[in-house]
């Protein structure tokens, strides 16, 4: 069985990539858990100076969630609550991560592969990328946590454009918006990342641990309470949620109740 999140080591760089390609990448529990348990593992390495995160294919950094365990592992909201708390841990390790972290995007970039892209420190794109976060569509509600990082990068305004119209932007749109650092041009997306990693492993890592945590430290503060982290979850007891994924299941357009 292939791994689907794989990490490989090149001196003092480390590569993570999701390894989903015939599904564009899309996560499903198991490849949440290997996901933070990797960076987990990575932020003990003393030796390491960057971490790229990348999507196998070259059609998607990641396409979002694997809907076809909505079914089994996010049928109400106690499910999803415990769904949730695996993916927000994943992400949590990301930007707790030791070492400078670098997204390295072509492609899709959506739901949780845009949640996995703004967890990371830098975000380095080509020209092909395609950025959204299409919960709507879903009847998914936000956590806390995502909706504070949506905030802190992008601003209040994009971050409930992007939430309520559910539309998808192109990298110069997600460039302009602040979603990414940089766009590369066609054929330039491997040796902009390449230069990228040569200019932090060249910095003192010392500094760099410090200064991720300075600013990391100054963000500001969203409502991450239990409470908003069970509310978050409720959507699970919808019945737009089920209608939802069982019509994405089946090819049908879905007709929201508000129920």
């Amino acid at each position: 069985m292939t791994d689907s999140i794989l990490c490989t080591r090149d001196g003092a760089m480390a590569t993570v990539t999701i390894n989903r390609p015939e599904l564009r990448n899309a996560m499903d529990r198991d490849s949440w858990q290997r996901l933070g348990a990797i960076f987990e593992d990575l932020s003990q390495d003393t030796d390491l100076r960057c971490v790229v995160v990348a999507g196998a294919g070259g059609k998607a950094f990641g396409s979002g969630n694997d809907i076809s365990e909505f079914e089994t592992l996010r049928t109400d909201a106690q499910k999803v609550r415990a769904y949730n708390d695996i993916t927000i841990a994943a992400v949590h390790a990301i930007e707790g991560c030791l070492h400078p972290t670098v997204a390295r995007i072509e492609g899709f970039c959506l739901g949780g592969g845009l949640e996995i892209a703004l967890a990371c420190d830098i975000r380095i794109a080509g020209p092909n990328s395609t950025y959204g976060l299409p919960v709507k569509n879903m009847g998914i509600f936000l956590d806390p946590a995502l909706a504070d990082t949506l905030v802190n990068t992008i601003g209040r305004t994009a971050a409930l454009e992007l939430v309520l119209e559910g539309r998808f932007m192109d990298a110069e749109e997600a460039l302009q918006r602040g979603l990414i650092t940089r766009v590369t041009e066609e054929g330039g997306l491997d040796a902009e990342i390449s230069a990228t990693v040569k200019r932090i492993c060249a910095g003192a890592p010392l500094a760099h641990r410090f200064n991720k945590e300075a600013i990391r430290r100054v963000r500001m503060q969203g409502d991450e309470s239990e409470e908003q982290y069970d509310r978050a979850a409720s959507y699970g007891d919808t019945e737009d949620y089920r209608n939802a994924w069982t019509s994405f299941m089946a090819k049908k357009k879905v007709e929201f109740q508000g129920r």
